[in-house]
């Protein structure tokens, strides 16, 4: 593997609400949901984004991202679960060691980090090839992206030209850059943890009739020992417990929890954490005996 797949390799990062996503190299397969990020825009954010709210904007943005790769040019993307939340581009320019950047964020997922986020790698993929500051053209209008580029704790420099102005960021990596990323990674890392510590909803799996069992005794002491958020059980057997409503799965729950509290069979417990995965449970926890002999 070269140096610059290895800086272009899928990498799981937190964004500034804890939830976790991941950071690749954008695929031709991609044009799709891509297209669709666009499309999905309110006619504003799309202006935003191009100048102008063109019905080929969409699909031309999505043929130049997945297109075969080309020298000096780079494009990275965020999904969570598989879904495209954002887009960062660059593109190097006739100006010795500057590329042109662009951005694109979902709607409705603003104010999370994501573009910040974004921004931060294709830093890193830009410093690597030699690159040593981005270009941008914004609406002047558009302060969420002006502010983006200002938090980034890199020196930037605007200039209008009309409606519109002309951005420069150094990409220097100085003190202030590197204590920038730092106090955006703690943050994430705090708020990563506050379904863990403070859930809004807890599922307890694996909770049982059986007087004794040990899911039925947490479900029983979060009912009863102040726990006022939304509280679920999940057993294929039973349409509630204790007078909390029980679910089949965790697939049948109607949200996914902030917690699940894993009671199960030690043989299940990895079936049942990937099940939670996929249903977007943000923490466990696990209080099943006999893991040192699961296999």
């Amino acid at each position: 593997m070269t140096q610059d797949e290895r800086s272009r390799a899928p990498v799981h990062a937190l964004l500034a609400d804890g939830t976790t996503t991941c950071i690749r190299a954008v695929r031709p397969d991609d044009h799709a949901q891509l297209r669709a990020l666009y499309e999905e825009m309110s006619p504003q954010n799309l202006r935003l984004r191009f100048f102008a709210a063109s019905g080929r904007s969409a699909v031309q943005a999505a043929d130049r991202a997945c297109a075969a790769a080309r020298p000096g040019y780079c494009a990275l993307l965020a999904e969570i679960r598989g879904q495209i939340i954002g887009l960062a581009e660059y593109e190097r320019t006739e100006e010795p060691a500057t590329a042109e950047i662009s951005l694109a964020v979902a709607e409705g997922l603003h104010h999370r980090g994501i573009g910040t986020l974004l921004l931060e790698h294709l830093v890193s993929a830009a410093r690597a090839e030699g690159i040593s500051a981005f270009a941008a053209d914004a609406l002047a209008e558009n302060h969420e992206i002006l502010k983006v580029f200002a938090d980034l704790g890199l020196h930037t420099a605007r200039r209008f030209e009309g409606p519109e102005l002309r951005c420069r960021i150094r990409l220097d990596e100085d003190e202030t850059y590197l204590t920038a990323v730092e106090a955006r990674g703690s943050a994430a890392d705090v708020a990563s943890l506050q379904p863990l510590l403070r859930p809004d909803s807890v599922a307890v799996v694996g909770a049982g009739r059986r007087a004794g069992s040990v899911g039925r005794a947490v479900l029983r002491n979060l009912r009863t020992g102040g726990f006022t958020r939304q509280l679920f059980a999940v057993n294929p057997s039973v349409s509630s417990l204790m007078s909390v409503p029980a679910y089949p799965s965790v697939a049948a729950l109607p949200q996914a929890p902030d917690l699940a509290v894993l009671a199960v069979p030690a043989p299940a417990l990895a079936a049942t954490a990937e099940e939670c995965g996929k249903a977007g449970v943000r923490a466990l926890v696990v209080v099943t005996a006999g893991l040192d002999g699961a296999q």
